[in-house]
């Protein structure tokens, strides 16, 4: 849908769920851009607006504004990480933790394949697993790039060949409490890396 379909969509079912001077007269319009702007998803759209109404209601408002539509993206965002992160494998929750521990252990924010595939190696060792090889951890890298968890970047380093630098690409207060939920990887909150930083 192209965002005025949506604006109709959504004034239907506001009509219906909103008392009509609840609703800012941006909040709908914003609701369909941004729904719109992502891929046309009505779902999007009325979710946007549901989680709105809710996060106004919570906060005592008389009505929905654009900020409660800001922070309803925010809220959406988390509980899609959230949902991403519950279903990933064990070995993928392992290498995305490699990324997070070392994005709070170090300075930067960008790591070589080699980075990461050491600290994946540290946690197995801690978690009293079999490591598996570099190749297949930069598989999991690629997989969790996709789902958009992290970043993979291939650069050239001249003569000293290629290496993916990776960074994490959401928040780590959204990936940090859904890793911590497998009971498998619940060891991983008392490991303390080169730094004494804990996860």
């Amino acid at each position: 849908y192209n965002a005025e379909q949506l604006k109709d969509i959504l004034y239907a079912r506001a009509e219906k769920a909103f008392n009509g001077s609840t609703l800012g007269d941006a909040v709908i319009p914003l609701c369909a851009a941004l729904a719109a702007s992502e891929h046309g998803d009505a779902r999007r759209a009325l979710d946007l607006l549901r989680v709105s109404g809710e996060i106004a209601e919570r906060s005592g408002s008389r009505g929905v504004c654009e900020e409660h539509v800001r922070h309803a993206i925010e809220k959406l965002e988390v509980n899609r990480v959230a949902e991403v992160v519950k279903t990933l494998p064990l070995q993928s929750k392992i290498v995305l933790t490699s990324v997070l521990v070392l994005n709070r252990e170090r300075s930067k924010r960008r790591f070589s394949s080699g980075e990461v595939y050491n600290m994946y190696r540290k946690l197995c060792n801690q978690l009293d697993m079999d490591a598996l090889t570099q190749r297949r951890v930069t598989d999991f890298v690629s997989e969790l790039d996709i789902l958009g968890l992290v970043n993979a970047v291939i650069v050239s380093k001249g003569r000293y060949g290629r290496t993916k630098e990776i960074s994490l690409s959401v928040p780590e207060e959204c990936v940090q409490p859904v890793i911590l939920e497998d009971y498998k990887l619940k060891a991983i909150s008392s490991i303390r890396v080169r730094t004494q930083i804990t996860l």
